[in-house]
């Protein structure tokens, strides 16, 4: 089966990407694989347990993103309206008109100084532009916001970002895991060994992460067909080999 895939659009997925990579991360380690040769050895029962695992863990961020999402929407509704709002990026830098006069500011100092009216608001816009820059930095070095909020939630709510899903949804993973590890008898489950490095099982566990998030795409998008009435159109998961 040969599967196909597009990229949501959304500025949200930045953060999803880099939280299942960090995710993965912190299961696989992060021994760098120039220098070391990492072999992981297991049974095909405890692999299916994990890629399981990690599905869900992709489904459950698709979820949490839902959620997040609408909660900065209903933040962002909430503020006040500004009229009359002007896009700053309408008004090239710097003064575009004569000013004349001077402008009276006082020194700690020295007392009251006089200054150019045109000095000042030059002044004015170049500490504009650094606050900017900071706030730009303050920005980049947070924290995955998505991570941040799984971690703030209750276990209960936790939970809940997986209780969602549906019969349907737990029989296509449980499709794709036997699938991928081509054994279904439970005996030989228990007895096939698996044996893979470190870096392409961090792939596969990635891959198979995205792929939870896509299901609950899928799952979402069924819904709303079948209460639309609409007919059911072809799936779309993220590429891989036939599986």
């Amino acid at each position: 089966m040969l599967i196909t895939y597009e990229k949501p659009e959304s500025s949200f997925l930045v953060k999803v990407v880099d939280a299942m990579r960090h995710t993965v991360t912190n299961m696989m380690g992060t021994l760098p694989p120039q220098f070391f040769a990492v072999t992981v050895t297991t049974v095909a029962e405890n692999l299916a347990q994990l890629m399981y695992s990690v599905m869900m863990t992709g489904y459950m961020f698709k979820n949490a993103q839902y959620r997040l999402e609408l909660q900065q929407s209903l933040e962002q509704v909430a503020l006040p309206d500004v009229q009359n709002k002007k896009d700053e990026s309408d008004y090239a830098a710097g003064t575009q008109k004569n000013v004349s006069g001077e402008v009276i500011r006082w020194n700690n100092i020295s007392g009251p100084e006089r200054i150019d009216a045109k000095r000042y608001i030059e002044l004015l816009e170049a500490e504009i532009e650094e606050l900017n820059h900071q706030v730009g930095r303050t920005s980049a070095n947070r924290q995955n916001e998505l991570l941040e909020y799984l971690k703030s939630l209750e276990p209960q709510n936790l939970k809940e970002l997986t209780s969602s899903a549906g019969e349907d949804v737990v029989l296509a993973m449980n499709t794709f895991i036997k699938r991928l590890l081509a054994v279904s008898d439970p005996n030989q489950m228990k007895t096939s060994i698996t044996e893979t490095s470190a870096p392409e099982l961090a792939k596969l566990l990635y891959w198979l992460m995205v792929v939870g998030y896509s299901i609950r795409n899928i799952e979402v998008r069924f819904d709303m067909e079948r209460v639309l009435g609409m007919p059911p159109r072809l799936v779309e998961l993220p590429p891989g080999e036939n599986v």
